[in-house]
């Protein structure tokens, strides 16, 4: 479960190898510190939990107190059974007293113990159960804001093994809502259904060609053109709307799922794209196309002709669940592609005083290969997602 993204894109906190009990100490609390792991993981699933309950501290095995019995019997129902299907563990593996809910900084912590499980069992499936137990095996892959844990359950995450978030089973005897054990009993009749672990995927960063000359990117978008098919476009600008007075756009992408070309915003490379972009031969794509759209017509005084797919629109239309819709979002739990905008995402940002960012500061090499990444996503979604929306293409 290796990221795919170069360092230069995702500056990260280096995470320690091991793990700080001293630190935490929840060890010195608790009947049966550092619990192990349990089962036999039969069909190479491990389920990921919260922490050790009562009645697990007391007996030193996990997921046998109530919330374990009716996990136990959700998956009797579809056949499994958890000690010898699967392995079992926590994302913290002693137990918090009075069984409250483990804070970051004991997730963190414990991180090292989870890891060192996915290393040693190579589970091809990873059920997680509750946020606490997404926050442990995400937190390496995704840089930005959890959020609720709503709007990750359901998924299958392709992260060397397929990860598949869900409800915590003691969330669900609080709640005692039918739909949602429905919901809980399908997201682990998929996770256990899996047949294989997710296929290797290319760095979609070496998929990216950076152009600087004038010359070669003219010559690189007339071919795309003259192909004909469908391509992806995608801005990089120094503010949200072309309207203010030093709006500019500072690069841009295109991909048609062959060739991914990113290159600035400048010279003959600009009048080029203004005709690609009003060509009848070739179907466009964005994330957001009224953004591509909006600046379109403010730089070249036409919008973008036949216009085929919007990936953020398909995502709604899809799923409507709030906060799912981004890019990002979609390249991590669709595509299994971890976050690349951290280095980059600061530069991105509207500074407090006004409307501009500060995409000028920004290392050109990398904001290229940011904008080219965005735009061989985008491509690979939407192919995706029409697939699930049943065309045939």
């Amino acid at each position: 479960m290796k990221g795919l993204i170069p360092d230069s894109l995702v500056h990260r906190e280096v995470a320690s190898s091991l793990p700080r009990c001293g630190l935490c100490g929840l060890y010195k609390t608790c009947r049966s510190p550092k619990m192990p792991v349990y089962g036999r993981g039969g069909k190479g699933v491990l389920v990921v939990g919260e922490a050790p309950g009562e009645t697990e501290d007391e007996k030193g095995r996990p997921f046998i107190g109530k919330a374990g019995q009716y996990l136990r019997q959700a998956l009797r129902e579809i056949g499994v059974d958890l000690d010898r299907d699967a392995w079992t563990t926590n994302a913290v593996i002693c137990r918090p007293p009075k069984n409250k809910t483990p804070d970051s900084r004991q997730i963190s912590y414990c991180r090292p113990n989870l890891q060192a499980v996915l290393e040693k069992y190579e589970p091809q499936v990873v059920v997680t159960l509750g946020k606490s137990a997404l926050e442990s095996v995400i937190t390496p892959y995704w840089t930005g804001d959890l959020g609720g844990l709503e709007r990750w359950t359901g998924w299958t995450i392709p992260l060397g093994a397929w990860i598949c978030p869900t409800y915590h089973p003691s969330y669900l005897l609080r709640m005692r809502n039918p739909l949602m054990d429905r919901e809980f009993r399908t997201h682990l009749r998929r996770a256990f259904g899996k047949k294989a672990p997710p296929p290797q995927k290319a760095n979609p960063a070496e998929g990216v060609e950076l152009i600087w000359d004038e010359s070669e990117i003219v010559k690189a978008i007339k071919a795309m053109d003259r192909e004909g098919g469908i391509v992806v476009v995608d801005y990089e600008t120094n503010t949200i709307k072309p309207d203010w007075p030093k709006a500019t756009i500072h690069s841009c992408a295109l991909s048609d799922g062959r060739r991914t070309i990113s290159f600035p915003w400048i010279g003959r490379a600009i009048a080029a794209t203004g005709k690609l972009l009003t060509s009848s031969q070739t179907r466009k794509i964005a994330h957001n196309l009224k953004f591509e759209e909006r600046w379109t017509l403010a730089t070249f005084g036409h919008g973008v002709r036949n216009w085929w797919w919007d990936t953020m629109i398909a995502t709604h239309c899809l799923d409507n669940r709030p906060g799912i819709c981004g890019l990002k979002f979609q390249a991590l739990v669709r595509l299994g592609v971890p976050s690349y905008n951290t280095a980059i995402e600061p530069f991105l940002s509207a500074t407090s005083n006004g409307v501009y960012n500060r995409i000028h500061l920004a290392d050109a090499r990398q904001l290229l290969t940011y904008g080219g990444i965005d735009a061989l996503l985008e491509y690979r979604l939407a192919m995706l997602q029409r697939r699930d929306f049943g065309y045939e293409d």
